[in-house]
This record gives structure tokens, sequence and C-alpha cells, in this order.
């Protein structure tokens, strides 16, 4: 019984938290760091590579859009040297963390990575 209960203590242990709605830039961050408080170690958690192909689909779509933006001659968003603006891992997370709690739930992680961008390369009129 104590084994089984151990068990179940530690499969609730190893599964994020869905406190939010997945797809969320709380939820990612959340989750993100989950997988910073332990360490080295986090490259060994199956979250890793899930977030790690997350946040570099959602980079690559704004990217795409602002090539797309560039070549319709529509506004661009952020004002980057390349359309492929380069942001750390740690980079993006301690700007995600400076977005209020209460916008981040509600925000995807798109809408976020957009405006962390935009708070790195703004665009000077």
């Amino acid at each position: 019984m104590r084994k089984t209960a151990l068990f179940a203590l530690a499969l609730l242990a190893s599964v994020p938290a869905l406190s939010t709605p997945p797809g969320s830039a709380q939820n990612f961050l959340e989750r993100a760091n989950r997988l910073k408080a332990k360490g080295p170690l986090a490259f060994f958690d199956s979250d890793y590579g899930r977030l790690k192909a997350e946040a570099t689909a959602v980079g690559k779509a704004i990217g795409d859009e602002r090539i797309a933006a560039e070549k319709a001659g529509k506004p661009i968003l952020y004002c980057s040297p390349s359309p492929r603006a380069k942001l750390g891992s740690f980079e993006f997370i301690d700007g995600l963390e400076a977005i209020p709690a209460a916008q981040r739930s509600t925000m995807s992680l798109k809408a976020a990575m957009l405006r962390v961008l935009q708070r790195k390369y703004p665009c000077r009129n």
C-alpha cells in the first residue's frame, strides 16, 4: 500500500500542473520554471523537448509573418536587424515574467513572444 501511494505521488509530481490552459503564456512559463528548478536534470525531462519545440514553432511563425509583411509592404510588428530575431531562452523567460500574470494567463504564447520581441526590438517611427 505504501509503495502504491509513493508511486502515485511521484507520478503526480512528474506531470506538469494544468492550472492555466495549454498554449497560454502562463502555462508555458509554469512549465519552464518547473524545468528551471531541476537545473541540469531538466535536459532529461520529456517536457524540455516539447517546450523547446513550442517556442521554436511560435518564433518561426512570427518570423514568417514578418517576412510576409515586408514583402507585401505592410508594417512590421518588431524591428530587429533581421526578420528572424534572436531571443535567448532565459531572455524569453524573463520577458514572459515581465508581463503581468493576469495578462499572461489569457495571452497566447505567440502574442507573448511578440510582446517580448517588441520590447527588445522596438520600431522607431
